[in-house]
């Protein structure tokens, strides 16, 4: 019996040894090559859908891109004319608080500064393109003619707007015609984005080629209602180049409502 117990002791020790050398091995994971779990949408945060407001500097800054200038006879004797386009250059809402209009002619030089009519109005956000236009009435003893060439250099000083609040006037359908001896008619369609009871719009004209031929502004007082749509016909008088019809293929256009 003691025999037979000590062989059984014996085996049992032989067992518990051999099933210890068969465990498994432990291998710390490897964390550079696990997956990083990726947020899908619907899981934690819901995702914004609201468009933000948009943001702006303080860099207040224009450019002129165009110029036009020419002496013509008018209605009360010869004028000169000039006009310009420029755009928004820096990132903010701008004015233009003054503009600076140097005509060279004959070797001497014409200069004539004012503030643009309704300024304060005529909100022009980053990128977009405006029109400023004069005309000067010349004296009976000037010296010149409708036929006295002249060129135009300008400054202009961009303000920074208070906001880009603004009341937009969307221009289309715009169709010129000569069909007056004296002056060429403008007409359009008007959509306002906001109620208002007067606007200011600035056009600027352009040939087959791209060349700036010159612009044009004007004010009605027409009352709007938000997006409330209306057709315009303006007589343009005082505008230097006959049979314009004819030779503007582009009409560029900003409008602004504002109520006084």
């Amino acid at each position: 019996m003691r025999k037979l117990l000590v062989i059984f002791i014996i085996a049992a020790l032989l067992t518990l040894t051999a099933c210890k050398g068969d465990e498994p091995q432990v291998v710390p994971a490897d964390v550079s090559s696990s997956p990083v779990p990726q947020e899908t949408p619907g899981s934690g945060s819901p995702l914004s859908t609201e468009t933000e407001a948009p943001s702006y500097g303080k860099n207040a800054a224009a450019s002129i891109t165009d110029t036009a200038a020419l002496f013509f006879e008018g209605t009360e004797g010869l004028t000169l004319y000039g006009a310009i386009a420029f755009e928004n250059t820096g990132d903010c809402p701008i004015i233009i608080g003054s503009a600076a209009f140097t005509f060279s002619v004959e070797g001497g030089t014409i200069e004539h500064s004012f503030t643009p009519a309704f300024a304060e109005y005529t909100v022009l956000l980053p990128g977009e393109t405006s029109f400023l236009s004069a005309w000067l009435l010349q004296e009976e003893d000037s010296g010149f003619t409708a036929e006295t060439e002249v060129t135009l250099s300008a400054s202009i000083n961009a303000v920074r707007a208070a906001s880009d609040m603004r009341i937009l006037l969307s221009l289309d359908n715009l169709f010129l015609a000569d069909n007056y001896p004296a002056f060429t008619t403008l007409s359009g369609r008007m959509t306002a984005d906001a109620a208002c009871g007067m606007n200011v719009i600035h056009t600027g004209f352009y040939d087959e080629s791209g060349d700036f031929l010159g612009a044009w502004y004007f004010t009605k007082n027409t009352l709007f209602e938000s997006g409330e749509a209306k057709d315009f016909v303006v007589q343009m008088r005082g505008f230097p180049i006959d049979a314009l019809s004819e030779k503007a293929a582009e009409i560029e256009a900003m409008g602004f409502g504002f109520t006084l």
